[in-house]
């Protein structure tokens, strides 16, 4: 296995099954490295121990993505244990449905930093080991911009950075974004 990135613990997990069905997005309360397994409150109640995953999670420090399995289910606690890490690959990261609510109250256009008067609502409608697809019903971003990305997962507030690469306008006066995830050093 290459070199896992960092703690997990806090962090966004899209999991979906070997053919990319979506089954759940939640929030990881646990990671233990060594033993190479994450801890899931919720979403996984229909699956029986030993179902095999794909996780994508994003973390502090980037994106992962792994091939999992479903090793225990302990007091309304589900143990998965990571396996296959794969690289982040630019155009050919698969698109995971996630049709998450979001809403942006910040961005950073030419290094100087913005705060909207309003919070712009947006819905994350995918994401992939490289980005996100954004779609707003009636703001526009510019290209280049970095936003702050806020969404709540099952009652836990996490924040994504993307970098707007490109923007559409659709037939029905929406706006859609594509927005390279992007990971800010404190």
């Amino acid at each position: 296995m290459s070199n896992q990135a960092g703690q997990f613990a806090d962090s966004l997990v899209v999991i979906y099954d070997n053919d990319n069905n979506y089954i759940t997005k939640t929030i990881i309360t646990a990671h233990e490295k060594k033993e190479n397994y994450i801890e899931i409150a919720e979403g996984l109640e229909s699956l029986k121990t030993g179902a095999r995953l794909n996780l994508l999670i994003v973390h502090s420090d980037g994106v992962s993505e792994f091939g999992g399995t479903l090793s225990a289910v302990r007091k309304g606690v589900f143990e998965i244990s990571l396996f296959g890490e794969r690289q982040r690959d630019a155009r050919g990261a698969a698109r995971h449905t996630l049709e998450a609510e979001a809403i942006i109250k910040d961005m950073i256009i030419k290094s100087k930093r913005y705060t909207l008067r309003e919070p712009a609502k947006v819905t994350i409608e995918n994401i992939s080991a490289t980005g996100v697809f954004l779609t707003s019903p009636e703001v526009r971003f510019v290209i280049g911009a970095v936003v702050q990305i806020e969404v709540e997962i099952h009652g836990k507030q996490t924040i994504l950075h993307g970098k707007v690469v490109r923007e559409q306008q659709r037939g029905d006066g929406t706006y859609s974004f594509g927005c390279q995830l992007i990971f800010l050093k404190k």
